[in-house]
């Protein structure tokens, strides 16, 4: 079997689309060969849910998906041993029923833990419990001489901190120790909170700061008075006695949709993306406040439509999702909303999340308010996001690098910490991809 294939591969955003060599290896000693007798340089990819070429590399792709083993866990302490292509959505299915549950989930559970260690992925319990970084105990991380590194706070620790967030540019991380948390039921306790303007939404963010999970859906396109108005959902997990009646561990959600097919392009528009967002404020906003819903609703609700991202159309699209500090967040929004809507086809999806003391180093999360934006990859919109980019360089603002297919070396360095030139003195830079190159990481 021919374990390297020539393939057109792309982020979950399906821009760019990029010729690669990908490479399948089903054990370790398959990739020290690969890596150590070829010139190439190479970067390793979990299950392509980055939504740019964070985890591509033309000259060799190594997929990680084979690497997909549970190796132990500690029912006493919430102790997980497992491989880097072990996907988030296998802990939830083999775990939660058992009462553990990730720290930190992103918006979907289809992504690697390996991935998850490199991005360095934040969920909406960011402002109080920190992100995945904060809950991995160790990694083994092959470096470009086809040797395994053992990396921990303890051990090989600047190398440890390094990878979290380093978006993969350390080495191949081929297995971890992560902690989950003990939950007594799977339910959530949601409240929605309706906000009329931006304002409202910033306070509402701040009035409730001590509630576990926080996030908000924006309406990008409305305006005048309205100008950031949101739909605020809050979370806590349920205890048992808040779900008598109910199966304390639900069975897990599976799709509802399937799109086995690409919309359109021209049906996301400014018009169309407005129309659904009085549609959704309004159904929203008459729901009833207070719900207990199952995990997979409140967490992973993109999930239920497999293949979503084909909403937008064969073009793709991208996104872009960035930080603000506290003390600019209203102002730089304002003008951020502005500008989505008189110069771009609108953000079909735009969610808001405040954030805590991040991890430093190349970890993304920092303290402020992160806002993301999708946006369908046509020109105009790419020209709309190079002068959000300007407003975000402006207010002192930094990009998620697992979101982005669009931003510049010089964007980049404007808008990044400065420890950068100290990650380039640390890495190797035959472990590369077309994100690292371009940005000139």
């Amino acid at each position: 079997m021919n374990k390297i294939k020539n393939e057109v591969i792309s982020g979950w955003g399906g821009f760019p689309l990029i010729n690669s060599k990908v490479f399948y290896p089903e054990n370790l000693d398959e990739i020290s060969k690969k890596i150590t007798t070829s010139d190439a340089s190479y970067i390793a990819r979990g299950n392509g849910r980055a939504y740019g070429e964070a985890a591509i590399n033309k000259e060799l792709t190594i997929s990680m998906l084979k690497f997909n083993k549970i190796i132990e866990f500690n029912h006493n302490t919430g102790e997980l041993i497992a491989e880097s292509g072990v996907l988030i959505a296998d802990v939830i299915k083999n775990f939660t029923k058992k009462g553990w549950f990730p720290f930190s989930c992103a918006g979907t559970k289809f992504i690697t833990l390996g991935g998850a260690i490199a991005a360095d992925i934040h969920g909406k319990n960011h402002h109080h419990e920190g992100s995945f970084g904060n809950y991995i105990n160790w990694l083994d991380l092959m470096d470009k001489d086809g040797e395994i590194l053992r990396c921990s706070k303890e051990q090989n620790n600047e190398i440890f901190n390094w990878t979290i967030g380093g978006m993969g540019l350390t080495g191949i991380i081929t297995k971890c120790s992560i902690n989950l948390r003990k939950i007594e039921s799977g339910w959530i306790n949601k409240k929605s909170i309706v906000n009329s303007n931006l304002k409202q939404t910033l306070d509402s963010f701040d009035k409730n700061i001590f509630a576990k999970y926080s996030v908000a859906w924006l309406d990008c396109l409305s305006s005048g008075n309205k100008l950031g108005r949101s739909i605020l959902t809050l979370g806590e997990h349920c205890k048992n006695d808040e779900v008598i009646g109910k199966t304390s561990f639900p069975n897990i959600r599976k799709n509802i949709f399937n799109l086995f097919f690409y919309f359109p392009s021209f049906i996301l528009n400014n018009a169309t993306v407005k129309l659904f967002n009085n549609l959704y404020f309004l159904i929203n906003s008459k729901k009833s406040r207070n719900q207990i819903v199952d995990l997979d609703s409140y967490f992973f609700p993109l999930d239920s439509i497999h293949n979503w991202n084909k909403l937008y159309g064969r073009e793709g699209f991208f996104q872009l999702q960035f930080i603000i500090p506290d003390k600019y967040s209203f102002n730089a929004i304002s003008k951020i909303l502005n500008i989505v809507q008189s110069e771009s086809s609108g953000s079909f999806l735009a969610v808001l999340k405040k954030f805590g003391s991040g991890n430093g180093y190349l970890s993304f999360p920092a303290k402020g308010y992160t806002l993301a934006l999708d946006f369908k990859a046509t020109n105009q919109n790419i020209k709309a996001a190079k002068k959000l980019i300007s407003v975000v360089i402006d207010y002192d603002g930094k990009f998620y690098l697992a979101k982005d297919s669009i931003l510049q070396s010089s964007e980049f360095l404007q808008s990044q910490q400065s420890n950068l030139e100290k990650f380039k003195k640390i890495r190797s830079f035959k472990i590369a991809s077309e994100l690292s190159k371009r940005l000139n990481i």
